[in-house]
């Protein structure tokens, strides 16, 4: 009984941690030299512009913040005030539906004594409603502001995370957006 305990517990929690994965995209000017960009700086006025949680919840915008230069610096990139690019960020959560099919089963069941048996069977479609957290940063030209790339990572959030478990989604967020930056062209 044990073992078929610590099984379903196993499986449970993979189920649940591959669900928290980040999905990343990203799109970038094929025409810069990602190469020659080793010193970064914030946008401030654009980072100011921007609408969002960043704007409303300082706690969460500087664990965003504190993500993004650990995570470049860990590359090898350098805060500078004389940077190659500059960086401004977003961070959205929209409500999503999903809807999955549901596969058609068929059940039974029976009582103590072979009495008070029974038949199931269920088809149908499966929708559930959860919340999408959406991290854009993008990285612009210093000389004219002109964007060369942008990289979104997409998460499915949840509500009443402790501060510890949001920092490390947020980290975990940041650095699997800009695993994607420089772009390898």
């Amino acid at each position: 009984m044990k073992t078929i305990l610590l099984l379903f517990l196993c499986i449970t929690t993979l189920c649940l941690t591959s669900c928290a994965t980040v999905q990343v995209s990203q799109d970038f000017d094929n025409t810069y030299d990602f190469n020659k960009a080793q010193t970064y700086n914030w946008n401030k006025d654009l980072q100011k512009a921007t609408t969002g949680l960043l704007q409303e919840d300082e706690l969460l915008a500087n664990r965003f913040f504190t993500a993004i230069d650990t995570s470049l610096t860990e590359q090898g990139f350098t805060l500078s005030d004389k940077p190659d690019f500059l960086i401004s960020c977003n961070y959205t959560i929209t409500s999503r539906l999903r809807a999955d099919s549901v596969q058609p089963t068929i059940g039974f069941g029976y009582g103590r004594y072979g009495r008070f048996g029974g038949v199931g069977i269920q088809s149908g479609t499966s929708v559930r409603q959860y919340d999408l957290g959406v991290l854009t940063i993008n990285i612009h030209e210093t000389k004219d502001g002109k964007l060369i790339w942008k990289g979104n990572g997409s998460q499915e959030v949840y509500t009443h995370n402790n501060p510890e478990k949001l920092t490390r989604l947020v980290n975990e967020m940041v650095q699997t957006t800009l695993m994607q930056f420089p772009p390898s062209t």
